[in-house]
């Protein structure tokens, strides 16, 4: 049967794998930008090579979804102990909505050598907008649940 804690068990495990995937595709990522480079027919307003801005754009990226699946675990390890409307829960949305907006932009960038990337950057800046709802909804509930802890 199905429940809370093998949810949050299992979210708990793809954050760990999403952000083991982050690291291995970093590790590679000169592979990755080499290969990118040789087939990949240059759609741009930039031309010219992209394994420097390709290597940076995923270096950055990695690092602020590592940010993410960090602030992410967190939130996850609260909820599993009870502590859903804390300050905490709020601070981590908010980083997840910043970093998620910072790599959004790193892709807008980098999709002035290649414009397919305007569409991760798109998808990346919508998940940070709807963080950032989601941490004025956690927000409003701390406050609201702050006022009735106080009242008798």
């Amino acid at each position: 049967m199905w429940n809370k804690n093998k949810s949050l068990f299992l979210s708990r495990t793809l954050t760990y794998i999403g952000a083991v995937i982050t690291l291995v595709v970093m590790v590679v990522t000169p592979d990755i930008a080499s290969w990118y480079d040789t087939y990949i027919e240059p759609y741009g307003l930039i031309k010219g090579s992209i394994m420097v801005p390709f290597s940076l754009t995923i270096y950055f990226c990695g690092v602020m979804i590592i940010g993410i699946t960090v602030s992410l675990y967190r939130l996850l390890t609260n909820i599993k102990n009870d502590r859903v409307f804390v300050k905490e829960n709020t601070k981590c949305l908010r980083r997840i909505s910043w970093e998620c907006m910072l790599a959004g932009l790193a892709l807008v960038i980098f999709g002035l050598w290649r414009y397919f990337f305007f569409g991760f950057a798109f998808a990346f800046v919508f998940m940070g907008l709807i963080m950032r709802v989601l941490k004025n909804v956690f927000e409003k509930a701390v406050e609201i649940k702050s006022e009735n802890d106080f009242t008798i």
